[in-house]
C-alpha cells in the first residue's frame, strides 16, 4: 500500500465526517497500522482542497537515516528491547526524534506494556469461590450492606521494582511479557476506608517478610 493510497483514505474519510478521531480510528481498524497526526491530515486536506492533488511536495533536503544507523537500530533494541528510545539515543549518539522515527516507520515496531498480573497459589481459587460463596448468602440480608467497609490503599515497594507504566518492550509482534507480582514483600501501605457513616484513615502502614503491619502514622477524619 503506498503512502498516496494512504492519503486519499485519510482525506476522503475526512471530507465526509469532518473527525479527526474517527478518520484515525477507521485507518487503524482498516489497515492494523497507526494513524497520522492531527496535523498532518488537516495539512493534506488542505492541499487537496487547495491543489487537488496528494502528490509530495518539494524535499527540504534534510538527508534519511542511512541503513547503517537503521541497523544499528535494530541490533541495539534486538539486544535489549525493554530499552528506551532516550537510552538508545545516548548509547548510538542517534536524536531521540530519528531512534523514535526509525522504530515505528522502517522497522514497523511498536512498544508494548507489561502486564502486572498477581501471583496466585494453589489453594487462591478455592479461596475465591467460597468467599462468592459467602457473599451471595450474606447479601440476602438487608441489613448487610449498610455494614460495609470499602478500602482503597496504595503501596511504595522498598526494594527496586519495575514500574509497568514506563517500561516498553519494542518488537515486532507482541511478547505478551508479565510481570509476578510477591506479595507480602516488604513496603510501606497507605490507605483509607469508607464505610456508611464514617472515613477511616488514612493509615500508613511498614510491613514486612519477617514481621507484622507496624502502624508508623494514623489520621483520624
Amino acid at each position: 500500500m503506498s503512502t498516496g493510497q494512504h492519503k486519499a483514505f485519510w482525506v476522503l474519510r475526512f471530507s465526509k465526517c469532518k473527525s479527526i478521531i474517527t478518520v484515525q480510528r477507521d485507518f487503524c481498524r482498516h489497515y492494523g497500522i497507526d494513524a497520522p497526526t492531527a496535523q498532518s491530515i488537516r495539512r493534506w486536506y488542505k492541499q487537496f482542497e487547495e491543489t487537488g492533488c496528494l502528490c509530495k511536495g518539494k524535499s527540504t533536503g534534510r538527508p534519511r537515516v542511512s541503513d547503517d544507523n537503521v541497523k544499528r537500530i535494530r541490533e541495539s533494541f534486538k539486544r535489549s528491547p525493554c530499552k528506551s528510545t532516550n537510552r538508545a539515543s545516548r548509547e548510538l549518539k542517534i536524536p531521540q526524534t530519528t531512534v523514535w522515527r526509525v522504530l515505528r516507520r522502517r522497522l514497523t515496531m511498536k512498544p508494548y506494556r507489561l502486564q502486572l498480573l498477581q501471583a496466585l497459589k494453589p489453594n487462591d481459587k478455592l479461596k475465591r469461590l467460597e468467599f462468592s460463596i459467602f457473599m451471595q448468602e450474606a447479601m440476602q440480608d438487608e441489613n448487610f450492606a449498610s455494614r460495609l467497609v470499602f478500602i482503597d490503599e496504595a503501596s511504595f515497594h522498598l526494594s527496586g521494582k519495575v514500574n509497568r507504566h514506563n517500561v516498553r518492550i519494542w518488537g515486532t509482534t507482541n511478547p505478551h511479557a508479565i510481570i509476578e507480582h510477591e506479595r507480602d514483600s516488604p513496603k510501606l501501605n497507605v490507605f483509607c476506608a469508607i464505610s456508611k457513616t464514617l472515613v477511616y484513615g488514612p493509615f500508613f502502614l511498614l510491613k514486612t517478610q519477617n514481621a507484622s503491619n507496624l502502624a508508623i502514622s494514623t489520621i483520624k477524619q
